[in-house]
């Protein structure tokens, strides 16, 4: 009895330990083409590459575009933030 209850009981802590979220930062061009076929633009990965100015590391950062660059929302308040009243930049 004892040794179903700690099988049990190891099965649900491995379980537990499993991420089944995709590693965005070790795909390939192509494979993140392929994930983002077929999403709307707010949640399509991408990804840079960042170089830091301290460290000889390269770093791959990835996110969604809507957590990169933001909302329409949110780039439309920028927007009205940053108008100048009676100033069009258009001539």
């Amino acid at each position: 009895m004892r040794l179903i209850t700690f099988f049990l009981m190891a099965m649900a802590l491995i379980a537990c330990e499993v991420d089944t979220t995709p590693r965005f930062e070790r795909m390939s061009f192509e494979e993140l083409a392929d994930y983002n076929r077929g999403k709307p633009l707010s949640q399509m990965i991408v990804c840079d590459d960042e170089n830091r100015s301290f460290s000889r590391v390269r770093r791959r950062r990835c996110m969604t575009v809507e957590a990169r660059y933001g909302s329409r929302e949110q780039i439309g308040q920028l927007g009205v933030l940053n108008s100048i009243p009676g100033y069009s930049g258009v001539e």
